[in-house]
Order: structure tokens, then C-alpha cells, then sequence
């Protein structure tokens, strides 16, 4: 049903409709004609009834007429006057079947048998027929004897005086049921009971008919009046009144026979029905195409218009709600495109200046692209409009970004399209210029744009970024050109240039540092970074009493990167935190497979300048380093001089927190920084990490040396030790033992080395105490 279109639908509601009334019709018409024939059946019968009656009532009538002649015969009353047996029983004979009886008795006034007839059992007479008789005249009774029943009369014998008493039998046999059955138009049986319980028993039917209906007779329903089951209409009527209602005249009429015209109508009736009803199928169809043809045009409208075709409104004839819906559909079609046109323009335009908008700059840039033509675009962002709408307001906002598109419109008038592509943001699409012709534009625009701008009668100036990009040159697609331009406004506000070209190569440093970022948090997650580690020595015994940890990271595509590569990455992608809860993990662990090992070294992490920013960072340290097998203090946090000077505050607070905890603190990369003396004597520190830069080349560097000689003589005033980084050679390990550094660090000393190599870089070393404290006692000296 639900695949069916409107006119299938209409045929199936409209036949549906007609076949209801149809067989609800049929069916009342067909109840009514059932009814009907069973009263005609019922009104037969009772007519039959009546008939029956007459017809015994006059059959006993000349039944009396003719005995009466015979009572009444001279040589009959003589034979009876007589006494004679053999005359009475010869008149008698002869009499009786003169009057037509099947039997006749004759009883003298004191009921004894005179003669008779029958040569059986005689019937009986009561006493109560003898009064009838004597009241009346005669008597009549039914009785049943050797299955055959009988209408028995009594009448007096005269002569004078009363003689004796007559009694005739007349059977109830076939002839007198085929008269009542032609007469009534029934079928007529005869039946009796000959005890009252015993069953009864048919003993004469009418012609043709079937004398084994007892079985029939008993399966009927109804009253006694009217009888019905599978094959007969019956009337049971009692024959002899309330004295002998045993025998009774049952009238019979074939259900079959009377209801052949009712079927014959109910099959007209259905004739007539399934006429009707493939002629309303033919009416729907018709209906249905007339009324369908209108909806079919006005569904063809809408799927147009929702096509977004601007069709011709159908020619619709009917008039009423098709029309109207016509019409409304029309409506809609107008402000529909109404409304496309301002969703178009809105989605394509600024609202504010009535430039083009991002959407609008991107089309042009794929029709660019698609066509291959050559272009160059212009892009400029106004440094100060945020505290122009934070300190004039939007309004006066609004207008500056107007005067500034009015500005470019009149600079740039063979502009593909200027477009206003955020909030502080103008794009321009020019035709490709040399770099001598684009580089005299620009100038002239820029110089033009941060002119003084007149708003509300009040001059006012402007700083601008301005970029260039050739294209397709630079970007070959609108993803690579949305992300380049963004690196070039980045390098241009870096930079501070006036005008800033695309470079070459940007965009794929640029990927390389967002797979970096990427695949850092696969790699740490994974304990795919490797730790090394760089002994310190102290430089009076030569003794190795701690290691710096150093994070190295090989990536699978693009090799080694460097730690300053990723830890900056780290630091610009938020994954810095994770990085240092990493390193303080591998750390401790590695630190206690020394101590299983039996090698008794202190260890150094280096942490960021945002992890003094980091609230979890002391929860982090004591986890990691929860059962560590000697106190916090032989574990040292290098803070770089510079992060301690990003936020001074912060850092001493972070600081506290750390000394507090136990650890030992220390400043690296101590001289490159601009931390002041006074600052360096607040913080909570215990030793200070003289950068390389002043190390590497110490036994050459007079400045160096004095440098780093008065930071030892500053840090130990201060009561810090001093550890020296970048040691290469021999002189300058000496040196630094000269002047009393506590520890040393470089190349000269060990390199780097992998956890597992540590413990045999402690026994090289230890191998060379006497190499590096050959002059220690000279020194001390």
C-alpha cells in the first residue's frame, strides 16, 4: 500500500468503498430473500394444516352419512332384531363394505361383541365413547393396530329402541395422504406411537416420498408449529385431539424445492454485484486519471523547483485547492529564489564592507587554479584592530574596515576580487606582475593603506601586515595556499617586515614539525625515546658522582632529531608535561639498575621552562623516584638561566616547592642569560652550570677564562657549586681545577652513553683518576 501513488490509491479506496456497499447490500438482500422464502414456507404449511383438517373432517362427515344409511337399512336392523349370528355376521359383512370400511364390530348395549369383521385382537372401546355416542349421536377415535392406523366411529343401531352399537374402522393410508398432499401442496406422512414411551412410527406417506424420515423428523428444530433441518419445512399436526394425541399427520415441504428460487436470486445478486463493482473499478480509473493528471503536473513543479529549475507554473483546468496549490507553489518558487539569492550572497560576502568573504576569495582561487591562470595575491591584516574595537568600539571598528575596503577598491581596480576573509584580514586576487611592477604596488598600497584614515571628521593611522604570494607558483590549491599564506602572515609579524614574500620551502618545514608534533606522543606513549647519559666529574678526585640525563629521539622516517627541535615542539604543542613525567620515569629506573649493578652515581634532568609553570610537578618527582635508594638531594633539576626569567615570580615558587622536596637545584646554561645579580641571590638554588659557550675554547679564550673564573669566585661567595659544561680538552679540565670548579662535564670526560654502557664508562674513568688528578695536588698546592 505504501509503494501505491495517488491514483492507486484512489482506485483502492474508491473499489474498496463500492465492494462494501456491494456485498453489504448483497448480503441484506440475500438475508431478506432467505427470510422470505422460509415465511412463504411457513405460510404453505399452515394452509396445508387447514387443508388437512377439512379434508379429515369432511372425510368423517361422509364416513357418518354412509354409516347412517346402513344403521338405518331395514335388512340390517332385521338381521341384528334377528339374534342370529350367522345372519348378523353376514350383514355385517356385507354392510361394512358397502360404507367402505376396512373394519367393522358390532356390540349390544352392554358392550358384548355381536359379531365382527376382524379376525385379530378387536380395538377397544371405552366407555366414554358409548356416552359420547349416546350424547352426540356417534363417536369418533383413533387407533393404531398392527401399524396401521385407523379413524374409528361408533354410532347406535335403532330398532326401536337401541339394538346395538356399530363400530367402523377407516384406515389412514396412502390414498388419504396423496389427497392431502395434492390439495395442500405438501408432502403429507402418517404416524403413531404405540406406547407412550416408545418412538414413533411412520405407517403412510404421500407418493415420492422417502417413508425412512423419522431420522429427519428428529433433527429438526423449532417449535411443533414449524420444524426445520437440512431437507424439510415440517408442521406436525395431532390428528385426534387431546384424547388420543398419539397419532399425528405430518406435513412436509422440501427445503431444497423452496429455497432453489432463493438461490437462483442470490445467484443474480452476485451477478449484479460483480457488475457493480467492475464498473466503479472502470469509474475510479477514470476518476482516478482525471484527478491524478493535475496532482503528476504539480509534483513535476515542486521536483523541478526542488531542482533548482525555475519552471513555467502548470496549466491546471480544475479549479478549488489544486489551483491553490498551484498558486502556492508558485509563491514559493519566487521566495525561494528570493531567499537563495540573499543565503548566496550572504555566504560569498562580508556583511560589513560588501567585499567578498573567504567562501567567495576560495571559489575564485579554484576557478584560478582549474584554469591554470597566473595571479598574485595580496593579503594585509591590521595590526590594531582588536584594540581599536576594545578601546573605540565595534562601530567605529566597522568603519575603519569599510574605509579600508573603499581604499582597496580604488587601489586595486583590476582586482579579480578583494575579499575580507576575517576579522582583520583583506585578500586581493591581481593580475601576475613582475617583481619589479609588484614590488612598486605594494609599497604604494602599503604606504597608502597606513595613510591617516579620516573617520568622524578625525584622522587616524593604521599598521598593517602585508604579504604576497605568486600563484600558482606558491600554492597550487586552495589547502596550500589557506596554509601558506597563514605561515607567511606569521613570518611577516616575526619579522616586522613591510612587506612579506612567500618563501619556498615554509610550508614543508611547517608539515614536518606537525608530523613531529604527531608522531611525539605515539613515541612516548610507545618508550620509543632513548636516554643517554653524561658523566660529571668532580674535579679534585676524578671521582664520577652524577650523570645529566639527555632525551634523544630517533624517528623512524626522518632519523635523528635533535633535542631542541622536539623539546620546542613539546613545549609549542602542550606535550611538554607528558615529556618530562616520561624522562622522569626512564630515569629513575635506569638509575636503580645502576644500583643493582653496584654503581653509586646522582643524576641530573633537565626540566622546561613551562614545568616551573606545572602545579603536578612535584607529584610527578616523588612518584617517580618514590623508592629511590639515596636522598633526593643526589638528584639535581637543571633549569635553564632564561626560564627562571620568563616569569621570576612563578620560578622561585616552583622553586621553593622543589627545595623543600629535597632536591638539588641548579642553573644551566648559567651566562647566557640576563639574569641580574640580585635575582640570582633570591634564588632558592644550590649550584650554578656555566654554559659551554665560555668553556669550549677556555684554554685559548683569555676572556673566557676570566669569565668563568670570576663566576666560580661569584657562585662560591654565594655559597653554590659550580659545575663547567663543554670541557674538550686537557687544559681546560686543568684549569677548571686550577681556579676550584666543583664538577666538570664534556667531551674530554666521556660522551654520552647508553644506560647499559654507563657502568663500563665508570670503570674507563675510574681507570683515568690518575690522568685527570695528576695536577690536582700541584694545584692545591
Amino acid at each position: 500500500m505504501a509503494r501505491l501513488g495517488f491514483r492507486g490509491r484512489l482506485i483502492a479506496a474508491m473499489v474498496a468503498l463500492v465492494a462494501l456497499v456491494s456485498l453489504v447490500i448483497g448480503a441484506l438482500l440475500m438475508v431478506y430473500l432467505f427470510e422470505d422464502e422460509k415465511s412463504r414456507a411457513l405460510e404453505k404449511i399452515t394452509i396445508g394444516e387447514r387443508l388437512t383438517r377439512e379434508v379429515m373432517e369432511r372425510r368423517t362427515n361422509l364416513i357418518l352419512s354412509r354409516l347412517d344409511v346402513v344403521v338405518k337399512d331395514f335388512g340390517f336392523r332385521s338381521a341384528v332384531a334377528s339374534g342370529d349370528p350367522a345372519t348378523i355376521d353376514s350383514a355385517l359383512e356385507n354392510h361394512s363394505r358397502r360404507a367402505g370400511a376396512d373394519f367393522a364390530l358390532l356390540v349390544n348395549n352392554s358392550g358384548d361383541l355381536l359379531a365382527s369383521t376382524l379376525t385379530r385382537k378387536l380395538p377397544e372401546i371405552s366407555e366414554s365413547s358409548f356416552k359420547n355416542a349416546r350424547s352426540m349421536g356417534f363417536d369418533r377415535t383413533l387407533s393404531y393396530m398392527d401399524g396401521q392406523g385407523y379413524e374409528v366411529l361408533l354410532i347406535p343401531v335403532e330398532g326401536p329402541g337401541l339394538r346395538a352399537w356399530l363400530a367402523s374402522g377407516f384406515a389412514l393410508d396412502q390414498e388419504l395422504a396423496n389427497i392431502i398432499a395434492r390439495l395442500s401442496g405438501t408432502d403429507v406422512t402418517f404416524r403413531a406411537r404405540p406406547g407412550s414411551g416408545d418412538s414413533y412410527q411412520l405407517f403412510a406417506a404421500s407418493e415420492g416420498l422417502d417413508i425412512n424420515l423419522e431420522q429427519a423428523l428428529a433433527e429438526s428444530s423449532g417449535d411443533r408449529d414449524f420444524l426445520e433441518n437440512a431437507h424439510y419445512f415440517t408442521r406436525i399436526i395431532n390428528l385426534g385431539g387431546q384424547d388420543s394425541p398419539d397419532i399425528q399427520a405430518t406435513l412436509l415441504i422440501s427445503r431444497e424445492a423452496s429455497l432453489r428460487n432463493y438461490y437462483r436470486r442470490a445467484g443474480e445478486i452476485a451477478l449484479l454485484v460483480s457488475a457493480i463493482l467492475v464498473l466503479a473499478t472502470l469509474l475510479a480509473l477514470i476518476i482516478a486519471r482525471n484527478l491524478g493528471r493535475p496532482v503528476l503536473q504539480l509534483a513535476d513543479y515542486a521536483r523541478a523547483v526542488g531542482e533548482g529549475e525555475t519552471p513555467p507554473p502548470p496549466a491546471i483546468s480544475t479549479g478549488g485547492e489544486l489551483r491553490q496549490l498551484r498558486d502556492a507553489l508558485g509563491d514559493m518558487l519566487v521566495r525561494l529564489r528570493e531567499r537563495e539569492a540573499q543565503i548566496r550572497y550572504a555566504a560569498t560576502h562580508d556583511d560589513v564592507t560588501g567585499l567578498g568573504n573567504g567562501n567567495a576569495l576560495m571559489q575564485s582561487a579554484r576557478k584560478l587554479f582549474a584554469g591554470k591562470d597566473r595571479c598574485t595575491l595580496v593579503g594585509l591584516r591590521l595590526n590594531d584592530l582588536s584594540n581599536i574595537n576594545d578601546t573605540l568600539g565595534l562601530e567605529f571598528g566597522d568603519k575603519v574596515l569599510t574605509g579600508i575596503s573603499q581604499r582597496l577598491q580604488k587601489e586595486l581596480p583590476d582586482a579579480r576580487i578583494i575579499a575580507r576573509t576575517g576579522g582583520a584580514e583583506f585578500l586581493a586576487l591581481v593580475p601576475a606582475h613582475s617583481t619589479h611592477a609588484l614590488d612598486h604596488l605594494t609599497r604604494q598600497l602599503h604606504g597608502i593603506i597606513e595613510s591617516p584614515l579620516h573617520i568622524n571628521n578625525t584622522p587616524f593611522s593604521l599598521r598593517i601586515t602585508m604579504v604576497t604570494m605568486a600563484l600558482p607558483e606558491d600554492a597550487a590549491n586552495t589547502n596550500e595556499l589557506r596554509r601558506r599564506l597563514n605561515l607567511t602572515f606569521e613570518k611577516a609579524q616575526q619579522h616586522s617586515k613591510p612587506i612579506t614574500l612567500y618563501e619556498p620551502g615554509q610550508d614543508e618545514s611547517h608539515l614536518r614539525e606537525l608530523q613531529l608534533i604527531s608522531d611525539l606522543h605515539t613515541a612516548i606513549a610507545g618508550n620509543r625515546l632513548h636516554m643517554n647519559y653524561q658523566p660529571k666529574l668532580h674535579t679534585g678526585s676524578g671521582q664520577l658522582v652524577q650523570v645529566e640525563a639527555l632525551v634523544r629521539w630517533i624517528h623512524p622516517e626522518l632519523g635523528f632529531i635533535s633535542p631542541e627541535e622536539f623539546i620546542f615542539l613539546a613545549e609549542q604543542s602542550g606535550q611538554i608535561h607528558e615529556l618530562t613525567a616520561h624522562i622522569l620515569k626512564r630515569v629513575a629506573e635506569d638509575a636503580r639498575q645502576w644500583s643493582t649493578l653496584g654503581l653509586d652515581v646522582g643524576v641530573a634532568i633537565n626540566l622546561s621552562a613551562m614545568d616551573l609553570a606545572w602545579p603536578a610537578l612535584t607529584d610527578h618527582i616523588t612518584a617517580a623516584f618514590s623508592n629511590w635508594h639515596h636522598g633526593l638531594d643526589r638528584i639535581t633539576l637543571e633549569v635553564t638561566e632564561s626560564a627562571l626569567m620568563d616569569d621570576p615570580k612563578e620560578a622561585l615558587n616552583t622553586l621553593a616547592k622543589l627545595r623543600k622536596l629535597g632536591v638539588t637545584l641548579s642553573v644551566d646554561d648559567f651566562g647566557t642569560g640576563y639574569s641580574s645579580l640580585s635575582q640570582l641571590r633570591k634564588l632558592p638554588v644550590h649550584e650554578l652550570k656555566i654554559d659551554k659557550s665560555f668553556v669550549l675554547k677556555l684554554e685559548s679564550e683569555p676572556q673566557d677564562q676570566l669569565i668563568v673564573k670570576s663566576t666560580i669566585d661569584m657562585a662560591h661567595g654565594l655559597g653554590l657549586k659550580v659545575v663547567a659544561e663543554g670541557i674538550e680538552n686537557l687544559k681546560a679540565w686543568e684549569l677548571l681545577q686550577q681556579w676550584g670548579c666543583d664538577l666538570g662535564q664534556g667531551f674530554y670526560l666521556s660522551r654520552p652513553v647508553a644506560p647499559a654502557d654507563l657502568p663500563e664508562t665508570a670503570n674507563s674513568l675510574a681507570a683515568r683518576r690518575h690522568e685527570l688528578t695528576e695536577n690536582t695536588a700541584e694545584y692545591s698546592q
